[in-house]
Protein backbone atom coordinates (compact mmCIF):
# COMPACT_ATOMS: atom_id res chain seq x y z
CA UNK A 1 0.00 0.00 0.00
CA UNK A 2 1.23 3.56 -0.75
CA UNK A 3 2.94 5.15 1.97
CA UNK A 4 1.34 9.13 1.01
CA UNK A 5 -2.50 9.92 0.10
CA UNK A 6 -3.58 10.59 -3.39
CA UNK A 7 -5.44 13.86 -3.59
CA UNK A 8 -9.03 12.82 -3.80
CA UNK A 9 -8.19 10.43 -1.07
CA UNK A 10 -7.10 13.78 1.21
CA UNK A 11 -10.35 15.30 -0.04
CA UNK A 12 -12.96 12.55 1.14
CA UNK A 13 -10.93 12.15 4.78
CA UNK A 14 -11.18 16.25 5.19
CA UNK A 15 -15.20 15.61 4.61
CA UNK A 16 -15.13 14.73 8.36
CA UNK A 17 -15.18 17.22 10.94
CA UNK A 18 -12.17 16.82 13.43
CA UNK A 19 -13.25 17.06 17.01
CA UNK A 20 -10.62 18.58 19.27
CA UNK A 21 -8.83 17.36 21.93
CA UNK A 22 -10.44 18.99 24.35
CA UNK A 23 -13.95 17.84 23.52
CA UNK A 24 -13.00 14.05 23.45
CA UNK A 25 -10.33 14.54 26.61
CA UNK A 26 -13.57 13.24 29.17
CA UNK A 27 -14.00 10.27 27.58
CA UNK A 28 -10.83 9.21 28.90
CA UNK A 29 -13.10 8.52 32.20
CA UNK A 30 -14.35 5.48 29.98
CA UNK A 31 -10.99 4.13 29.73
CA UNK A 32 -10.34 4.02 33.17
CA UNK A 33 -14.09 2.75 34.00
CA UNK A 34 -13.05 -0.04 31.86
CA UNK A 35 -9.53 -1.19 32.63
CA UNK A 36 -10.92 -0.41 36.29
CA UNK A 37 -13.92 -2.74 35.97
CA UNK A 38 -11.28 -5.73 34.77
CA UNK A 39 -9.44 -5.17 37.62
CA UNK A 40 -12.74 -5.78 39.70
CA UNK A 41 -13.48 -9.17 37.58
CA UNK A 42 -10.21 -10.62 37.92
CA UNK A 43 -9.46 -9.88 41.87
CA UNK A 44 -12.60 -11.71 42.58
CA UNK A 45 -11.34 -14.37 40.56
CA UNK A 46 -7.80 -14.32 42.05
CA UNK A 47 -8.59 -13.35 45.69
CA UNK A 48 -12.34 -14.65 46.54
CA UNK A 49 -14.64 -17.86 45.64
CA UNK A 50 -17.79 -16.40 44.92
CA UNK A 51 -20.41 -17.28 42.38
CA UNK A 52 -21.55 -21.05 42.72
CA UNK A 53 -18.62 -22.06 45.62
CA UNK A 54 -20.02 -19.52 47.47
CA UNK A 55 -23.33 -20.73 47.49
CA UNK A 56 -22.60 -24.28 48.73
CA UNK A 57 -20.61 -22.95 51.65
CA UNK A 58 -22.99 -20.23 52.43
CA UNK A 59 -26.50 -21.12 51.33
CA UNK A 60 -29.13 -18.21 50.79
CA UNK A 61 -31.05 -19.75 53.68
CA UNK A 62 -28.57 -18.74 56.16
CA UNK A 63 -28.24 -15.46 54.34
CA UNK A 64 -29.17 -11.74 56.32
CA UNK A 65 -29.81 -8.77 54.72
CA UNK A 66 -26.73 -7.66 55.02
CA UNK A 67 -25.04 -10.58 52.64
CA UNK A 68 -27.70 -10.38 50.09
CA UNK A 69 -26.91 -6.33 49.87
CA UNK A 70 -22.49 -7.51 49.87
CA UNK A 71 -23.30 -10.56 47.00
CA UNK A 72 -25.33 -8.32 44.84
CA UNK A 73 -22.29 -5.93 44.57
CA UNK A 74 -19.88 -8.24 44.05
CA UNK A 75 -22.45 -9.43 40.98
CA UNK A 76 -22.25 -6.04 39.24
CA UNK A 77 -18.56 -6.78 38.47
CA UNK A 78 -19.21 -10.16 36.72
CA UNK A 79 -19.20 -8.58 33.28
CA UNK A 80 -15.44 -8.56 32.43
CA UNK A 81 -15.43 -9.89 28.89
CA UNK A 82 -17.78 -7.53 28.32
CA UNK A 83 -15.83 -4.22 29.36
CA UNK A 84 -13.22 -5.43 27.06
CA UNK A 85 -15.76 -5.36 24.50
CA UNK A 86 -16.47 -2.13 25.51
CA UNK A 87 -12.68 -0.97 25.12
CA UNK A 88 -12.51 -2.13 21.59
CA UNK A 89 -15.21 0.01 21.03
CA UNK A 90 -13.70 3.16 22.49
CA UNK A 91 -10.13 2.05 20.65
CA UNK A 92 -12.02 2.09 17.06
CA UNK A 93 -13.32 5.89 18.23
CA UNK A 94 -9.91 6.88 19.59
CA UNK A 95 -8.11 5.43 16.44
CA UNK A 96 -10.53 6.87 14.41
CA UNK A 97 -9.80 10.61 15.61
CA UNK A 98 -5.68 10.32 15.76
CA UNK A 99 -5.46 9.01 12.06
CA UNK A 100 -7.80 12.08 10.75
CA UNK A 101 -5.87 14.65 13.43
CA UNK A 102 -2.75 13.40 11.91
CA UNK A 103 -1.91 11.00 8.99
CA UNK A 104 0.27 8.64 9.83
CA UNK A 105 1.94 6.60 6.65
CA UNK A 106 1.49 2.68 6.89
CA UNK A 107 4.90 2.30 8.57
CA UNK A 108 4.76 5.01 10.28
CA UNK A 109 1.42 4.05 11.90
CA UNK A 110 3.05 0.46 12.57
CA UNK A 111 6.17 1.75 14.54
CA UNK A 112 3.63 4.20 16.44
CA UNK A 113 1.78 1.19 17.46
CA UNK A 114 4.77 -0.76 18.45
CA UNK A 115 6.27 1.93 20.65
CA UNK A 116 2.93 2.00 22.43
CA UNK A 117 2.36 -1.56 23.25
CA UNK A 118 5.81 -3.39 23.49
CA UNK A 119 7.37 -1.77 25.98
CA UNK A 120 5.01 -2.64 28.58
CA UNK A 121 3.82 -5.68 27.07
CA UNK A 122 6.98 -7.20 27.34
CA UNK A 123 7.54 -5.69 30.81
CA UNK A 124 4.73 -7.68 31.76
CA UNK A 125 5.34 -10.74 30.37
CA UNK A 126 8.99 -10.31 32.10
CA UNK A 127 6.88 -9.73 35.41
CA UNK A 128 4.24 -12.45 35.14
CA UNK A 129 7.42 -15.20 34.62
CA UNK A 130 9.64 -14.04 37.41
CA UNK A 131 6.14 -14.31 39.75
CA UNK A 132 5.23 -17.77 38.88
CA UNK A 133 9.00 -18.84 38.85
CA UNK A 134 9.07 -16.71 42.32
CA UNK A 135 5.75 -19.29 43.51
CA UNK A 136 6.89 -22.16 42.36
CA UNK A 137 10.18 -21.69 44.52
CA UNK A 138 8.73 -20.25 47.75
CA UNK A 139 4.53 -21.28 47.61
CA UNK A 140 5.06 -24.17 45.76
CA UNK A 141 1.70 -25.24 47.28
CA UNK A 142 -0.22 -22.82 45.15
CA UNK A 143 0.12 -24.98 41.97
CA UNK A 144 -1.49 -27.73 42.65
CA UNK A 145 -4.99 -29.47 41.06
CA UNK A 146 -5.83 -30.34 44.55
CA UNK A 147 -8.65 -27.82 45.85
CA UNK A 148 -10.16 -28.48 42.31
CA UNK A 149 -9.99 -24.65 41.55
CA UNK A 150 -8.92 -23.04 38.43
CA UNK A 151 -7.03 -20.77 39.52
CA UNK A 152 -4.46 -23.13 40.91
CA UNK A 153 -4.68 -26.00 38.27
CA UNK A 154 -4.27 -22.78 35.88
CA UNK A 155 -0.61 -21.76 38.18
CA UNK A 156 0.20 -24.96 38.29
CA UNK A 157 -0.06 -25.55 34.06
CA UNK A 158 1.59 -21.44 33.96
CA UNK A 159 4.70 -23.43 35.59
CA UNK A 160 5.25 -26.60 33.51
CA UNK A 161 4.76 -24.52 30.34
CA UNK A 162 7.57 -22.09 31.65
CA UNK A 163 10.13 -24.87 32.44
CA UNK A 164 9.61 -26.17 29.15
CA UNK A 165 9.64 -22.98 27.65
CA UNK A 166 11.28 -22.92 23.45
CA UNK A 167 11.86 -20.48 21.33
CA UNK A 168 9.14 -20.94 19.12
CA UNK A 169 6.74 -20.95 21.81
CA UNK A 170 8.05 -17.78 22.97
CA UNK A 171 7.53 -16.52 19.25
CA UNK A 172 4.23 -16.86 20.20
CA UNK A 173 3.90 -15.10 22.81
CA UNK A 174 5.49 -11.99 21.42
CA UNK A 175 2.82 -12.31 19.06
CA UNK A 176 -0.36 -12.43 21.86
CA UNK A 177 -0.57 -16.05 21.35
CA UNK A 178 -1.20 -18.61 23.76
CA UNK A 179 2.31 -20.41 23.67
CA UNK A 180 0.88 -23.46 25.69
CA UNK A 181 -1.47 -24.46 28.07
CA UNK A 182 -1.77 -21.32 29.51
CA UNK A 183 -1.21 -17.59 28.51
CA UNK A 184 2.50 -17.24 29.21
CA UNK A 185 2.79 -16.32 32.89
CA UNK A 186 -0.59 -17.03 33.58
CA UNK A 187 -1.98 -13.75 32.75
CA UNK A 188 -5.61 -14.26 31.32
CA UNK A 189 -5.68 -10.34 29.94
CA UNK A 190 -3.84 -11.12 27.30
CA UNK A 191 -6.18 -12.80 24.63
CA UNK A 192 -7.41 -9.32 24.18
CA UNK A 193 -4.12 -7.97 22.74
CA UNK A 194 -4.19 -10.18 19.78
CA UNK A 195 -7.60 -8.66 18.65
CA UNK A 196 -5.98 -5.39 18.67
CA UNK A 197 -3.16 -5.92 17.10
CA UNK A 198 -5.02 -7.18 14.04
CA UNK A 199 -7.19 -4.54 14.15
CA UNK A 200 -4.11 -2.25 14.00
CA UNK A 201 -2.33 -4.18 11.48
CA UNK A 202 -5.73 -3.34 9.22
CA UNK A 203 -6.28 0.35 10.04
CA UNK A 204 -3.98 1.98 6.59
CA UNK A 205 -5.98 -0.14 4.73
CA UNK A 206 -9.64 -0.26 6.18
CA UNK A 207 -9.24 3.66 6.84
CA UNK A 208 -7.96 4.47 2.84
CA UNK A 209 -11.46 2.93 2.16
CA UNK A 210 -13.61 2.85 4.87
CA UNK A 211 -17.15 2.91 3.11
CA UNK A 212 -15.77 -0.39 2.15
CA UNK A 213 -14.57 -1.50 5.64
CA UNK A 214 -17.57 -0.88 7.05
CA UNK A 215 -19.99 -2.52 4.64
CA UNK A 216 -17.15 -5.88 4.78
CA UNK A 217 -17.14 -5.49 8.90
CA UNK A 218 -21.32 -5.76 8.97
CA UNK A 219 -21.07 -8.47 6.34
CA UNK A 220 -18.64 -10.76 8.68
CA UNK A 221 -20.48 -9.69 12.23
CA UNK A 222 -23.62 -10.34 10.62
CA UNK A 223 -21.70 -13.82 9.51
CA UNK A 224 -20.67 -14.58 13.00
CA UNK A 225 -24.07 -13.89 14.87
CA UNK A 226 -24.96 -16.61 12.49
CA UNK A 227 -21.98 -18.85 13.19
CA UNK A 228 -22.13 -18.45 16.89
CA UNK A 229 -25.97 -19.59 16.76
CA UNK A 230 -25.17 -22.63 15.18
CA UNK A 231 -21.95 -23.11 17.20
CA UNK A 232 -19.18 -22.88 14.14
CA UNK A 233 -15.71 -22.43 15.95
CA UNK A 234 -13.28 -20.26 13.83
CA UNK A 235 -9.91 -19.84 15.56
CA UNK A 236 -8.22 -16.46 16.85
CA UNK A 237 -8.11 -14.71 13.62
CA UNK A 238 -11.98 -15.87 12.64
CA UNK A 239 -13.24 -14.36 16.05
CA UNK A 240 -11.03 -11.08 15.22
CA UNK A 241 -12.77 -11.24 11.45
CA UNK A 242 -16.60 -12.17 12.66
CA UNK A 243 -16.63 -11.14 15.92
CA UNK A 244 -14.43 -8.27 17.62
CA UNK A 245 -13.41 -6.31 14.54
CA UNK A 246 -17.20 -5.36 14.49
CA UNK A 247 -16.94 -3.62 17.70
CA UNK A 248 -13.75 -1.45 16.15
CA UNK A 249 -15.54 -1.15 13.17
CA UNK A 250 -18.40 0.10 15.46
CA UNK A 251 -16.20 2.78 16.84
CA UNK A 252 -14.63 3.61 14.34
CA UNK A 253 -18.22 4.46 12.62
CA UNK A 254 -18.88 6.04 15.93
CA UNK A 255 -16.34 9.29 15.53
CA UNK A 256 -17.27 9.60 11.76
CA UNK A 257 -21.09 9.86 12.82
CA UNK A 258 -20.49 12.00 15.90
CA UNK A 259 -17.66 14.49 13.76
CA UNK A 260 -20.06 14.02 10.85
CA UNK A 261 -23.87 14.65 11.90
CA UNK A 262 -24.16 17.25 14.74
CA UNK A 263 -27.87 16.13 15.18
CA UNK A 264 -26.30 12.69 16.66
CA UNK A 265 -25.34 14.63 19.59
CA UNK A 266 -27.93 16.94 19.53
CA UNK A 267 -30.44 14.83 20.03
CA UNK A 268 -28.80 13.04 22.90
CA UNK A 269 -28.84 17.06 24.35
CA UNK A 270 -32.63 16.62 23.95
CA UNK A 271 -33.45 13.98 26.00
CA UNK A 272 -34.47 14.35 29.33
CA UNK A 273 -32.41 13.43 32.05
CA UNK A 274 -34.54 10.91 33.84
CA UNK A 275 -34.35 8.55 30.95
CA UNK A 276 -30.79 8.59 30.58
CA UNK A 277 -30.66 7.92 34.36
CA UNK A 278 -33.23 5.12 33.24
CA UNK A 279 -32.26 3.47 30.18
CA UNK A 280 -28.15 3.53 31.09
CA UNK A 281 -28.46 1.41 34.16
CA UNK A 282 -31.23 -0.84 32.81
CA UNK A 283 -29.23 -1.33 29.53
CA UNK A 284 -26.13 -2.22 32.48
CA UNK A 285 -27.65 -4.53 34.50
CA UNK A 286 -29.11 -6.76 31.24
CA UNK A 287 -26.01 -6.84 30.24
CA UNK A 288 -24.56 -8.18 33.66
CA UNK A 289 -27.61 -10.86 33.18
CA UNK A 290 -26.28 -12.30 29.64
CA UNK A 291 -22.78 -12.09 31.07
CA UNK A 292 -24.59 -14.15 33.74
CA UNK A 293 -25.85 -16.77 31.20
CA UNK A 294 -22.40 -16.81 29.29
CA UNK A 295 -24.65 -15.83 25.79
CA UNK A 296 -21.65 -13.96 24.60
CA UNK A 297 -23.47 -12.79 21.21
CA UNK A 298 -25.27 -10.99 23.33
CA UNK A 299 -23.70 -10.03 26.04
CA UNK A 300 -21.04 -8.53 23.61
CA UNK A 301 -23.75 -6.46 21.64
CA UNK A 302 -25.20 -5.31 24.67
CA UNK A 303 -21.38 -3.73 26.00
CA UNK A 304 -21.28 -2.28 22.66
CA UNK A 305 -24.15 -0.61 22.79
CA UNK A 306 -23.70 0.79 25.83
CA UNK A 307 -20.36 1.96 24.99
CA UNK A 308 -22.10 4.13 21.61
CA UNK A 309 -24.89 5.67 24.47
CA UNK A 310 -21.86 6.21 26.77
CA UNK A 311 -19.59 8.08 24.57
CA UNK A 312 -22.79 10.13 23.29
CA UNK A 313 -24.05 11.24 26.79
CA UNK A 314 -20.65 12.44 27.56
CA UNK A 315 -19.73 14.13 24.18
CA UNK A 316 -23.10 15.39 25.02
CA UNK A 317 -22.29 17.80 27.70
CA UNK A 318 -24.88 15.53 30.18
CA UNK A 319 -22.09 14.73 32.27
CA UNK A 320 -19.79 17.36 34.07
CA UNK A 321 -16.47 17.12 33.51
CA UNK A 322 -16.10 17.97 36.99
CA UNK A 323 -17.71 15.36 38.30
CA UNK A 324 -16.20 12.97 41.22
CA UNK A 325 -16.65 9.65 39.44
CA UNK A 326 -15.83 11.22 36.08
CA UNK A 327 -12.52 13.17 37.71
CA UNK A 328 -11.25 9.45 39.02
CA UNK A 329 -11.84 6.89 36.15
CA UNK A 330 -10.17 9.84 34.16
CA UNK A 331 -6.84 9.70 36.17
CA UNK A 332 -7.35 6.11 35.60
CA UNK A 333 -7.54 6.45 32.09
CA UNK A 334 -3.94 8.07 31.90
CA UNK A 335 -2.35 4.47 32.62
CA UNK A 336 -5.02 2.05 31.55
CA UNK A 337 -2.86 -0.01 29.60
CA UNK A 338 -0.18 -0.46 32.01
CA UNK A 339 -3.39 -1.05 34.74
CA UNK A 340 -5.05 -3.53 32.14
CA UNK A 341 -1.46 -5.02 31.52
CA UNK A 342 0.31 -5.61 35.12
CA UNK A 343 -2.90 -5.80 37.45
CA UNK A 344 -3.14 -10.09 36.87
CA UNK A 345 0.14 -10.49 37.74
CA UNK A 346 0.36 -8.51 40.79
CA UNK A 347 -3.31 -10.05 41.91
CA UNK A 348 -1.44 -13.54 41.84
CA UNK A 349 0.91 -12.36 44.06
CA UNK A 350 -1.32 -10.79 46.47
CA UNK A 351 -2.86 -14.30 46.33
CA UNK A 352 0.24 -15.57 47.38
CA UNK A 353 0.56 -12.96 50.29
CA UNK A 354 -3.36 -13.83 51.27
CA UNK A 355 -2.72 -17.70 51.43
CA UNK A 356 0.65 -16.83 53.55
CA UNK A 357 -1.47 -15.12 55.84
CA UNK A 358 -4.38 -16.79 56.23
CA UNK A 359 -3.23 -20.58 55.81
CA UNK A 360 -5.99 -21.09 53.23
CA UNK A 361 -5.53 -21.83 49.76
CA UNK A 362 -9.56 -21.10 48.88
CA UNK A 363 -11.11 -18.00 50.65
CA UNK A 364 -14.43 -16.55 51.09
CA UNK A 365 -13.66 -13.67 53.00
CA UNK A 366 -13.81 -10.73 50.68
CA UNK A 367 -10.62 -10.00 50.51
CA UNK A 368 -10.41 -8.77 46.86
CA UNK A 369 -11.96 -5.18 48.37
CA UNK A 370 -8.63 -4.82 50.06
CA UNK A 371 -6.64 -5.92 46.75
CA UNK A 372 -8.20 -4.01 44.66
CA UNK A 373 -6.60 -0.24 45.55
CA UNK A 374 -3.29 -2.18 46.46
CA UNK A 375 -2.77 -3.59 43.34
CA UNK A 376 -3.98 -0.43 41.41
CA UNK A 377 -1.64 1.81 43.24
CA UNK A 378 1.30 -0.94 42.33
CA UNK A 379 -0.27 -0.53 38.48
CA UNK A 380 0.41 3.05 38.60
CA UNK A 381 3.72 3.11 39.77
CA UNK A 382 4.62 0.20 37.22
CA UNK A 383 3.05 3.04 34.62
CA UNK A 384 5.51 5.62 35.78
CA UNK A 385 8.91 3.15 35.26
CA UNK A 386 7.50 1.72 32.17
CA UNK A 387 5.22 3.04 29.46
CA UNK A 388 5.62 6.42 30.47
CA UNK A 389 9.51 6.70 30.11
CA UNK A 390 9.05 4.36 26.96
CA UNK A 391 6.64 6.81 25.49
CA UNK A 392 9.28 9.70 26.61
CA UNK A 393 12.09 8.08 25.54
CA UNK A 394 10.86 7.45 21.71
CA UNK A 395 9.14 10.66 21.85
CA UNK A 396 12.40 12.63 22.41
CA UNK A 397 11.13 14.10 25.90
Amino acid sequence: MATTLTQKERSNISKIPLLSYQELDILHALRGFCAFYVVIFHAKFILWSGGAEYLKIFPRTTWNPAQYIFFAIDMLSSAGYEMVVFFFVLSGFFIRYAQLRKHRPTLQFYLNRVVRIYPPYLFSLLLGGIIIIYLARIHPKLLTTAPGRELNAGLLGAWHDLQSLTVGELGRALVFLRPGSEFFGYNGVYWSLLPEALFYSLVPLAFWRVRYYYAISAACYAFGMVAAAIHIKSGPIGDFLFLYNGYFALGVGLYDVVAAQPSWLGTFRRIKGIWLALVIPILFFLLIGAAGMHFRALSGSLASLLAVMSVSVLLAGRVSRQNALVRIFHEIGIFSFSLYLYHFPLLILSYAGLVALTGDLVNYGRYYWLGIPLVTTGCFLLYYITERQAIRFFRGT
